[in-house]
């Protein structure tokens, strides 16, 4: 055999898992903290393992009584935990 190159098979197709992919599945999560993988791979097309490897490697969700929370904050999100921050740190220095 003078061919190294892997041929053709049948079934899904490998796909990667690129920062749209990653992205579009934290879109979901964000908008429903319910959603099963099962209904993240029927509205993204991705296969369970892709969506499973995401969810753990990428996303890094943590898991609150069943949903998923995720740990990456929107900088307005981050303004506002800064803001509550300083307010209560104000309020404890002033008794």
């Amino acid at each position: 055999r003078d061919d190294i190159q892997d041929e053709e098979r049948s079934g899904r197709p490998i796909t990667e898992t690129i920062p749209e992919h990653s992205e579009q599945v934290r879109n979901i999560v964000v908008d429903n903290p319910y959603v099963t993988i099962e209904e993240l791979q029927d509205q993204t097309g991705l296969s369970y393992g892709t969506v499973h490897r995401i969810l753990s490697d990428h996303l890094k969700p943590k898991i609150v009584a069943a949903r998923y929370v995720s740990k990456q904050l929107t900088d307005s999100q981050l303004n506002e935990r800064v803001r509550i921050y300083k307010e209560n740190l104000s309020r404890f220095e002033a008794g």
